[in-house]
């Protein structure tokens, strides 16, 4: 059986991990073996390695482009570049903006292929140097998928309201601005920071870059060759608009009686609040935290184009996700009682109605969970992945196809 080869790594809550092994499932739909090396292991990570048949493997996929660099020895000492060695299709899938590690988003050549989850980071990376090899997206399946029969509704009914999401002080990013910029700079980073805040819900947030490149040449400024200085603002803007949108949300969230999840909410005080707040991030425990709630509240990650990884995993347990107004959700049904503005009174109104009305509530979920499943169905992603590893290997032929015509020179030696 032919195989894909997923190399893990290590990522907050083994979150990363757990996604990639849930979509990672859906190959055996198309006949495709998947097997996990651990780089954690590194003691035995060139054994484990070697006992790869690589004959059987169509790619090898990784996160972030983690393993991406593996070396090795040949027999003679000499240091060998793994994955140009063995010559197959090396794919990396991308959740975060090229903004924040820009060195992984680059590729050696057309052997490797990168996806993002979201246009609008695939845009982004378009428009960056350096693009040597196949650049798209995909929109996963939902994640974590359970049988809806599996399901205990009544336990989901009187379940948890969940805020599964790691906090931010917006404050401390901008003393912490005030320590490494100049007086220009830091002007500059202010002034858009201001911008995105005033309006949270201004699709402009979504392509940060095109509101610093228009604020330094309205005020005078060419920083389109500044490449480093664009991903620093980018990276800076892009972290400080999600800290404010979730501590905004957080805050009207305290009134009711739901359960917050994540790390380094510190900033807030919970006390005497029916908000319940539990410092925890943990990918594997969440599977049954979700299955079992009520519902989700979620937050793209400045991003309208396509799901985040909670609705897509929200998707896959039947249960509805009330998220922030965004793009995507226009094809789906009850996206008018499953969004809100990023207003207090919008969120709230929205968080009310959900737990006044739970039957209804639990049937929205339903509803919408089998339209995105319809429009994204399991296969989708593992078949886009196959197929582009497919026209990698054809693009890297070393030598010309067999029986082709005398005068088809292949490959060119130009190129």
């Amino acid at each position: 059986m032919d195989k894909v080869l997923f190399l893990s790594g290590t990522t907050r809550g083994a979150t990363l991990e757990g996604i990639a092994r849930s979509f990672g499932r859906n190959f055996e739909e198309l006949g495709i073996g998947f097997m996990e090396i651990s780089l954690l292991d590194q003691q035995n990570l060139l054994e484990n390695l070697r006992r790869v048949d690589f004959e059987k493997i169509r790619f090898v996929f990784s996160w972030a482009s983690i393993g991406l660099d593996i070396r090795m020895h040949d027999q003679g000492g000499k240091e060998l570049d793994l994955w140009h060695e063995i010559g197959i299709p090396f794919i990396t899938l991308h959740g975060d903006s090229p903004a924040y590690f820009f060195d992984r988003h680059v590729m050696r050549d057309s052997k490797f292929v990168t996806f993002y989850g979201f246009s609008e980071h695939c845009e982004l990376r378009k428009r960056l140097p350096h693009v040597n090899g196949p650049v798209d997206t995909v929109c996963p399946s939902p994640l974590d998928k359970v049988l809806i029969e599996h399901l205990d509704w009544e336990r989901k009914k009187n379940g948890k309201l969940l805020f599964l999401k790691n906090g931010k002080d917006p404050a401390k990013l901008k003393k912490f601005w005030s320590t490494c910029m100049e007086p220009r700079p830091l002007k500059a980073i202010l002034d858009v920071a201001d911008e995105l805040e005033s309006d949270l819900d201004n699709p402009a947030g979504n392509q940060i870059d095109d509101l610093v490149t228009r604020y330094f040449r309205e005020a005078g400024f060419d920083i389109d060759r500044l490449l480093k200085l664009r991903l620093f603002f980018i990276a800076q803007l892009d972290d400080y608009l999600r800290a404010v949108k979730c501590t905004r949300m957080a805050e009207a969230l305290m009134d009711f009686p739901i359960e917050i999840r994540g790390n380094e909410w510190n900033h807030l005080n919970f006390a005497g609040k029916k908000a319940t707040y539990i410092d925890e991030c943990d990918y594997a425990k969440s599977i049954g935290l979700i299955r079992n709630s009520f519902g989700l509240i979620d937050v793209s990650p400045n991003t309208a184009s396509q799901p985040h990884d909670r609705y897509m995993r929200a998707c896959g347990a039947h249960t509805f996700c009330l998220t922030n107004e965004q793009h995507f959700l226009e094809s789906l049904p009850h996206c008018d009682k499953l969004s809100f503005r990023f207003e207090r009174e919008s969120l709230q109104e929205r968080v009310a109605f959900l737990l006044d009305n739970r039957t209804t509530a639990i049937e929205m979920g339903i509803e919408v969970a089998a339209a995105y499943s319809a429009q994204h169905p399991s296969v989708e992603t593992p078949l886009k992945m196959l197929e582009y590893a497919s026209l990698v290997k054809l693009d890297n032929l070393k030598q010309r196809p067999a029986g082709s015509q005398d005068f088809f020179v292949w490959p060119p030696t130009r190129l």
